[in-house]
Parts: structure tokens; sequence; C-alpha cells
């Protein structure tokens, strides 16, 4: 393995702060309001149809910007369409590349 392919210590400990997030974000030091916007995007992901005006305007309350807001939906909409297209077309990972979450 090339040096280049070692991750820098600030990475490191980045990869170990989002999986931290992954494996139970409720515990990671996040802001009451990086927490809601988290918990609107998991929604966004499991039912859609179920977000409503009241969700922005908590959002907004938190002190999210309607840009920012747009930008949560975007990305995390976005990321399911992605990933069902993978799944369903059977897209495997490039070589060489690993899984996330596995050295």
């Amino acid at each position: 393995m090339d040096a280049s392919a070692v991750p820098a210590p600030e990475d490191r400990k980045l990869d170990a702060f989002v999986h931290q997030i992954v494996d139970n974000g409720h515990a990671a030091a996040l802001s009451a309001a990086v927490v809601q916007l988290l918990r609107f995007a998991q929604q966004v992901t499991e039912s859609p149809a179920s977000c409503t005006a009241d969700n922005i305007a908590g959002l907004r309350a938190a002190g999210w910007s309607d840009a920012a807001i747009h930008d949560a939906v975007q990305i995390a909409s976005y990321f399911n369409y992605i990933n069902r297209v993978a799944d369903a077309l059977g897209v495997e990972p490039e070589p060489g590349i690993p899984q996330w979450g596995r050295s």
C-alpha cells in the first residue's frame, strides 16, 4: 500500500466521528439543531410523505435557513435515489475501493 492511501490522523478522527454518528447519532457531540436536521433527513429517507410544514417550521426555529433545509432535503433525496438505482441494477463497488467502515 502506498503512503498516499493511508489516511492522515485528522482523516481518521473524522472517520471515527462519522462512525459514531452512524452507530448512535444521539450519543455524538452534536448541537440540538444538527440533531433535529439529522432526524428530519431520516424522516425524508424513511417516510417522506410524513414531512409537514411543521417540520420545516421547527427547523427554521432551530436556526436553519430555507436554503440549508432545501440542501438537506436535496442531499438526503439524492443519496436515497442513487442507492436505489445502484441496488436495483446490482452495481458492485469499484475494485480497490474498500467498503466504508472496513479496513
